[in-house]
């Protein structure tokens, strides 16, 4: 019987977000370059078995939840049998990130291999300036990509917003609607400055409070809503509107929610982050390279957790972040 996984400040660590791949179809502006970053040579990727492998020793101390992350997890290859192989791990949760470009062909075979959840991320409902900030995007796929999951089965899922203003401000309240008429879950991120501060624009920053105050404008008083009946165990606040209709807030800049953090990142290339928000990682690939029992992998897992920092540094000037870009990490 393994002890459970907990740091320093007793936090309990039963989240894992699982990157699947540093690579992306689309170059989102406030997430890469236009000219993309240096990938990581495909030697230094986990195989799809040395995923699944940490998975399974992560299960052993607690953790419960699992969310396939990137990169954009569609682009790898073999994703299917990935989570044929989590399902059969009895898992609380185990949902996947992505920006929906392929979801139309894929939610079939997902759904069926045991995926029961999905973020999608959609930051506009305009086309024209959707294409703008995803660079490479087509919104009318990702819209049919929302519609084939929900059609083949797909329940709970949420639509990630990155909040910006001056870009989208004024469309939060018809991008909430739009949710809600799709039986998703919006949530209203706050731009986190990744990437030392490099792609982030201090004046399109939109804090958390603002966020609040246009869905009050729209829908009236919110109440906080701690939703028991919502699966994934996340880092959003959640508010139901006056009509009962559910949105979530992501605040990691200006309401951090260190206290209660959760979860800990794989990289593709192996490396355990304890915070999104800063550098240091613990290597599991090179001892998951070199024969190491599952014991020893949870003893260099353990220690890199003991290590987890009490918070973060976010600022809304941008500084305070990682040099690292998100997608490198895993967001």
């Amino acid at each position: 019987m393994h002890l459970p996984l907990v740091d320093a400040q007793a936090r309990r660590i039963s989240y894992l977000r699982l990157s699947l791949t540093d690579r992306c179809n689309y170059r989102c502006t406030y997430c890469m370059p236009e000219a993309g970053v240096p990938l990581s040579p495909k030697a230094e990727v986990l195989t799809l078995e040395e995923l699944a492998r940490v998975v399974k020793v992560l299960r052993q101390v607690g953790v419960r939840a699992v969310r396939l992350t990137g990169g954009e997890p569609t682009v790898r290859h073999g994703l299917v049998d990935l989570v044929a192989n989590l399902a059969e791990l009895d898992l609380d949760d185990l949902a996947m990130t992505t920006n929906g470009h392929t979801l139309a062909d894929l939610a079939p075979a997902l759904h069926r291999a045991g995926l029961r959840r999905l973020n999608v991320s959609i930051d506009t409902l305009d086309p024209v300036r959707f294409r703008a900030i995803t660079r490479w995007g087509d919104l009318g796929r990702v819209i049919n990509g929302v519609e084939a999951a929900k059609a083949v089965g797909f329940r709970n899922t949420k639509i990630n917003v990155v909040a910006l203003a001056g870009f989208n401000d004024a469309e939060l309240p018809e991008i909430a609607s739009w949710a809600w008429e799709h039986d998703a879950t919006p949530r209203f991120i706050e731009w986190m400055p990744m990437s030392d501060g490099e792609l982030f624009a201090p004046g399109a920053f939109l804090p958390a409070a603002i966020v609040r105050e246009r869905l009050v404008q729209a829908f009236g008083p919110l109440r906080p809503d701690q939703p028991s009946d919502l699966p994934g165990v996340g880092p959003a606040r959640y508010y139901r509107t006056r009509s009962g209709e559910r949105v979530g807030i992501i605040s990691a800049v200006t309401e951090p929610f260190c206290e209660t953090c959760n979860r800990v990142r794989l990289s593709a290339t192996g490396q355990l982050h304890t915070c999104l928000a800063r550098d240091e990682s613990i290597d599991l690939r090179t001892p998951l390279r070199s024969g190491a029992s599952d014991d020893q992998l949870l003893q260099s897992i353990r220690a890199g957790v003991q290590a987890k920092a009490t918070g973060h540094e976010f600022q809304p000037s941008g500084c305070g972040g990682p040099r690292q870009h998100m997608v490198a990490i895993g967001g």
